[in-house]
């Protein structure tokens, strides 16, 4: 064999390094810049920040059991998912919805684990998907701090004695915050 023949043609050498580059656009990030990502979301207000390690300890337990927003369009539209946009960190960082996972899952995986699991444990499945849903208020997906948010006002609603409470004193945050900001902002209204 002479040397030519070993070589790849230019054809070969171009398609080798598109589909690398394809690969590498596909690839997940590094878990740190993920997590990273996924605190940036709290730096918006101190009582978030303060508390950002706690909230993403108690929603990091849906968002690992949930598929990330870049890796269900890898799956399920590849077109979407070669955006730059789909393929960034900020993509990994966010949830799905995991109704819209569950049944894509069902129509698109007949031999997947939900299709194949047993009646009782597609049951359950089934349970917790619809009640996780709704922290989604419609949305493909969204953030940990979105998400813990609707976690914690769900459970405040849910709980008479909590909801009680909180709302008595949201109310009268209301009543100082806006009886102070009302003489200045509403001038000339």
């Amino acid at each position: 064999m002479n040397k030519t023949s070993e070589r790849a043609s230019l054809s070969e050498r171009i398609a080798r390094a598109s589909a690398m580059r394809d690969q590498a656009a596909m690839a997940r990030p590094e878990r740190e810049l993920i997590d990273a990502e996924r605190r940036s979301a709290f730096d918006s207000c101190y009582i978030y920040r303060a508390h950002a390690d706690e909230l993403l300890r108690i929603v990091g337990q849906i968002a690992e059991a949930l598929p990330s927003n870049a890796s269900f369009l890898a799956r399920t539209d590849p077109h979407e998912a070669a955006r730059p946009e789909n393929r960034s960190v900020a993509a990994y960082a966010k949830v799905e919805n995991p109704a819209v996972a569950f049944v894509w899952e069902l129509k698109h995986n007949p031999e997947g684990a939900l299709a194949t699991a047993p009646e009782h444990a597609y049951g359950e499945a089934l349970d917790a998907a619809d009640t996780l849903k709704d922290l989604w208020e419609d949305k493909p997906a969204i953030d940990g701090l979105e998400l813990a948010k609707a976690l914690i006002t769900q459970i405040v609603l849910l709980d008479e004695d909590l909801r009680e409470e909180v709302l008595g004193r949201a109310d009268t945050m209301a009543k100082e915050c806006s009886s102070v900001l009302a003489p200045y902002l509403r001038a000339g209204a």
